[in-house]
């Protein structure tokens, strides 16, 4: 991967880790540090009488332990009792008051309250339990200047945290997130229960897709006449973010592989590169990722790629908001997906606390992920060979407990 360019502050990075990355790569054979893996325990319940096709993470989980959750391919918002097994719809689509076009990702807010939005619309309805109580006027200008990315997760008092792109030097029209060289990490100034929206403040720029994975190719090379253009790498990796409910902000960097903090008050928490062992991107994962042409050949050498996997990247089904891939965890951690490839026989979530430690290692099937947290619990997807789903819910485990902060 590329060097990111330093800015100050919460930025690409300074010289100091560059210079320890290049003493890294001189220094011949590296010695592969193993995490802890940390065994995520049988599931305590499992919904055996629905399966899902879409579901978008995060669940939310309400006070009384049951679920809502949103099926971007049924079109529905669904609350679920697991003690029960009853799953019933909440609201319906339409343009109406309390309906939505098209269901979009949940945000928990203050105690039982959630916020839920609409992408089709860029409105957002403000729930209570699993009942729908009115639409958040002041979140369509908020949401709306984050275009196509759903926010980055809300604290309990209705902040939102934003993303938006641009190119060195600093635009003043944002640009695609897919092309950017950096990206604008955005703060809202007021909430979302408020009556006016507020603005923005910009508490970070990190790397972009620009930077670590986009290519000026001939379009005639895709058998397209003229010009040229830019296509991403599949394997583009860039600077990522969550806001906890309780108004922390993790910071994931892809090179050197780090996560910084940012605690309410303001103040930065640097961590330390984690360990990264790398993993040469071949040919024929090329191939299995982009398949085929009409011709029948497969020409991986149309897209740019790393030449090694980064440490994560987009999720690019968008099954998380914004395709990000931290998801928050009980005990304030954050959990980030690490970069698969098709091939690899597990998927990985590493647990990093708000030290920047990396605390171990979640592994799961490959056709298992998680798609949310509870007070002490996490919720998995597990899909069979229809694509269908099935949610179960597991205790977070022991060896990750005590942290001083609850993010819930």
């Amino acid at each position: 991967m590329r060097r990111a360019v330093p800015t100050g502050g919460a930025g690409l990075g300074g010289s100091r880790w560059g210079l320890l990355l290049l003493v890294a790569a001189c220094s011949g054979d590296q010695p592969v540090y193993e995490p802890v893996s940390v065994e995520l325990p049988p599931a305590n319940s499992t919904l055996s009488e629905k399966q899902f096709s879409g579901v978008l993470s995060p669940v939310r989980e309400l006070a009384d332990g049951r679920v809502l959750l949103s099926d971007v391919l049924e079109r529905a918002l669904f609350v679920v009792d697991f003690e029960s097994g009853d799953v019933r719809t909440v609201g319906s689509v339409g343009d109406g008051p309390g309906e939505y076009l098209s269901p979009g990702s949940l945000y928990a807010l203050d105690g039982d309250s959630t916020m839920f939005t609409d992408p089709a619309t860029h409105l957002a309805l403000l729930l209570v339990g699993d009942d729908i109580v009115e639409t958040l006027v002041s979140a369509a200008p908020l949401v709306e200047r984050f275009g196509a990315e759903p926010p980055w997760g809300a604290d309990r008092t209705g902040r939102l945290l934003g993303v938006e792109g641009f190119a060195f030097p600093p635009d003043v029209v944002p640009m695609s997130r897919t092309l950017a060289d950096s990206v604008r990490i955005l703060l809202t100034t007021g909430s979302v229960l408020d009556e006016e929206p507020g603005g923005f403040d910009t508490i970070a720029e990190l790397g972009g897709q620009g930077l670590f994975g986009v290519n000026e190719v001939e379009r005639s090379a895709l058998g397209m006449p003229g010009r040229t253009t830019n296509l991403t790498s599949p394997l583009a990796s860039e600077g990522q973010a969550w806001l906890f409910g309780d108004g922390w902000i993790a910071l994931a960097h892809p090179d050197p592989y780090r996560v910084d903090w940012r605690t309410p008050e303001g103040q930065w928490i640097r961590g330390a590169p984690l360990p990264f062992t790398e993993v040469q991107v071949t040919r024929e994962a090329q191939c299995t990722i982009v398949g085929e042409l009409p011709s029948g050949e497969c020409r991986p050498e149309l897209w740019p790629w790393p030449e090694f996997l980064p440490p994560f990247t987009m999720d690019r089904t968008w099954s998380s908001p914004g395709g990000t891939a931290l998801h928050p965890a009980p005990n304030g951690m954050v959990l980030i997906a690490r970069a698969y490839l098709a091939e690899h026989s597990e998927r990985r979530y590493d647990v990093v606390d708000r030290q920047g430690v990396l605390r171990g290692v979640i592994r799961l099937p490959p056709d298992r992920t998680i798609v949310g947290f509870g007070r002490s619990s996490l919720y998995v997807m597990q899909k069979d060979d229809l694509d269908l789903l099935t949610l179960s819910r597991h205790s977070w485990p022991n060896q990750l407990t005590g942290s001083a902060t609850d993010p819930s």
